[in-house]
């Protein structure tokens, strides 16, 4: 699960879908790409965390040294993918209220 192609690979994956996702919306009158986006940057989010889940019971059990040693890479990077899943879904929320807000006022 800590598999640096896996880690990584996922949530850039997630990033290159989004901003298909975000472009098409751009581009078109859809109205529901912006909840798929939601959807998207929430999944991000949670896998991310999932992966620092995993990473920290890892930690516990081998200790730090040893961990990253056997993975190549340092820990805080995992923290990277949080942190755009997070934004991208506050961002997402953020358009969601101002969209409702629009639509009430009208």
């Amino acid at each position: 699960m800590l598999n640096p192609y896996f880690a990584f690979g996922v949530p850039c994956g997630l990033l290159i879908l989004y901003g298909i996702f975000a472009i098409v919306r751009k581009k078109t009158k859809i109205t529901y790409l912006g909840f798929a986006l939601f959807i998207i940057s929430g999944f991000m989010a949670a896998f991310c965390f999932q992966i620092l889940q995993y990473a920290y019971h890892e930690r516990a059990r081998i200790g730090e040294m040893a961990l990253e040693q056997q993975l190549a890479y340092p820990l805080w990077t995992l923290f990277i993918g949080l942190a755009v899943g997070l934004l991208l879904a506050a961002v997402n929320i953020f358009r969601g209220y101002r969209r409702i807000k629009g639509s009430r006022a009208n």
